[in-house]
């Protein structure tokens, strides 16, 4: 009789125990505020050779997936997803040649401009910069509005475009990598 009662009273201390802890996570869970850095990957876009320098010529749409969900619970011991997202703003954008040479690089670009799309929002987001600088290089970064709330981009397919005005023609294809970078702010 006494094993009974005792194995009655540590199970109801056992579930009483279990039901304490959920409640607790629970409450943890509703208290975390996290502040992400993301990158929905960088995609690759050939811009050919192009010897017309008048007018603006567009390249891509470069498509890729990214799940962003899976990101946020990676990021976030699987507490939080992507229904907690409460902010999402771009904190920078990068375009790389990655075969530039002394006469086809960024040098031979007057402007530039980079755009994205979703499966959930498809107007284009675009940043551009203006004048390009007339000197070797290989890379550059667009300034963003880190300002600009773009929650309404988040979804798990990414379109990419670079468009440009070209000073000088360039005589190869130019392989080229886009990178954005967002700050994805989740809170439970």
């Amino acid at each position: 009789m006494n094993r009974r009662r005792l194995f009655s009273i540590l199970t109801l201390a056992i579930t009483f125990a279990g039901i304490t802890i959920l409640q607790s996570c629970t409450k943890v869970a509703k208290n975390l505020h996290f502040n992400l850095s993301m990158q929905t990957g960088s995609v690759s876009l050939t811009i050919p050779a192009t010897p017309l320098t008048a007018g603006t010529a567009t390249f891509g749409p470069a498509t890729n997936t990214y799940n962003v969900d899976s990101f946020i619970k990676a990021q976030t011991g699987t507490l939080l997803g992507v229904e907690n997202i409460t902010s999402v703003k771009i904190t920078s954008c990068e375009l790389i040649i990655n075969n530039a040479t002394t006469t086809n690089n960024l040098q031979n670009f007057r402007s530039c401009s980079a755009s994205f799309s979703s499966n959930t929002n498809a107007t284009p987001y675009q940043i551009n910069i203006p004048n390009i600088n007339d000197v070797y290089a290989t890379s550059i970064n667009l300034p963003v509005d880190t300002t600009a709330e773009l929650k309404s981009y988040l979804g798990n397919q990414f379109n990419y475009s670079v468009s440009g005005e070209l000073r000088r023609a360039t005589t190869i294809p130019l392989n080229c990598t886009l990178q954005f970078t967002f700050s994805v702010v989740v809170q439970g």
